[in-house]
């Protein structure tokens, strides 16, 4: 158990912003992390494909008797968690939870940015609710900016003017910000120019957290000291795949493995 993998998904690449996270806190531990790169983004489906995608994502993913699953996309933990969970003997985390609690620490009133499908599930307000009734909410549907992560354009004049213009739609007196959406945290630093007086909430790190108290509970932490396997399955392949990656994890990308998750079912 101790030497069998994490498995993670997402969308597209984004999600690789949380493998980064994971990596740092649990080093030693070995990865195996899926991007559905052939139908990101998964924000503009219906709820009934989203859940589909994400099952599919899982059943795959299942094969390689993984000891933990992360489901790396927001769209994908809101309508496809519950229904994983139910197939899976193992652990099963979105990101959902762990950003609303770390968000709920510094206060509120708290905004949410992600994608049209994340907002229209009401999820976040509805967890954050558990945690503080009291706790005011406001979400934003920002629906360009997965595509222009996606790109690489994290620093370009285009992308600042999208971003200024979707937090201009925050009202001034939100605190906390959630980024309801992993591959937003590569624009942080935009978004913490335009807004500098806002906490910007990603829910990598306590995500990464949560995940190495499950695995102490359990015994299930990997004792090697040696650095653990990383390996990148996609559902498609373009020719700067390998370059956005890297980028993604801020260290050099092993090499992308294509398969065909259609054939799942």
């Amino acid at each position: 158990m101790s030497t069998a993998p994490i498995v993670i998904f997402d969308s597209g690449i984004g999600g690789l912003t949380v493998v980064q996270a994971v990596r740092e806190a649990l080093p030693f531990e070995n990865i195996i992390y899926l991007g559905d790169t052939a139908r990101v983004p998964y924000g503009t489906k219906s709820a009934a494909t989203i859940e589909r995608y994400a099952l599919q994502a899982g059943e795959l993913l299942k094969k390689f008797h993984p000891k933990l699953m992360i489901v790396a996309c927001n769209t994908a933990s809101a309508y496809g968690l519950d229904p994983l969970r139910l197939q899976c003997s193992f652990p099963v985390l979105g990101v959902i939870e762990s950003g609303a609690k770390a968000a709920q620490i510094y206060g509120g009133p708290i905004a949410i940015l992600g994608t049209r499908a994340t907002v229209a599930s009401q999820v976040y307000p509805t967890v954050l609710s558990q945690l503080n009734p009291s706790i005011e909410t406001f979400a934003l549907a920002c629906p360009l900016l997965v595509s222009l992560a996606e790109e690489g354009w994290w620093e370009d004049p285009i992308t600042e003017e999208i971003c200024r213009r979707y937090i201009s739609e925050i009202p001034s007196s939100i605190k906390t910000v959630i980024l309801g959406c992993t591959h937003y945290p590569v624009l942080l630093p935009i978004f913490k120019r335009i807004r500098p007086d806002l906490v910007w909430v990603d829910s990598g790190a306590p995500l990464s957290r949560e995940v190495k108290n499950i695995l102490s509970q359990q015994a299930a932490l990997n004792n090697s000291r040696e650095t653990g396997a990383l390996r990148l399955l996609v559902t498609d392949q373009n020719s700067r795949l390998q370059e956005l990656a890297s980028k993604f994890l801020g260290e050099p990308a092993p090499s992308v493995e294509l398969i065909n998750l259609e054939k799942v079912f």
